[in-house]
């Protein structure tokens, strides 16, 4: 059963901008309303203009929540192309160590073809 859910944000960082605070709110909201205790990686909010440089603290979220034993899912709250620029930074072992239900919204082909990779 599905009970934790990690939020990360391996494309772009538009979850932590002001301008979609009510989309962020609404989300959650709906989350816990299933029942569900969400926690946002540490920089899933971090913004477009720091999760546009930083591909290495997108990979370092991902791999914690996949760490993280007590973490069912993954919800990725945006999906893309940029998320190529992740995959110096991906322990391909966690993945595969470490099986968790991914989901994400928009294009997250390239994280389901990680995944793929990692067995």
């Amino acid at each position: 059963m599905v009970k934790n859910v990690a939020v990360v944000s391996l494309s772009a960082g538009v979850l932590g901008e002001s301008f979609a605070k009510h989309e962020l709110d609404i989300g959650a909201k709906r989350l816990a309303d299933y029942g569900l205790n969400v926690r946002f990686m540490p920089h899933a909010l971090a913004g477009i203009e720091h999760i546009k440089n930083h591909p290495e603290d997108r990979a370092a979220d991902l791999l914690a929540a996949f760490r993280d034993p007590e973490i069912d899912m993954i919800l990725c709250a945006i999906g893309g192309d940029d998320t190529i620029r992740t995959l110096p930074y991906i322990d391909f072992a966690v993945m595969r160590d470490n099986p968790k239900i991914f989901m994400g919204y928009s294009d997250t082909t390239i994280n389901h073809l990680m995944m793929q990779r990692a067995g």
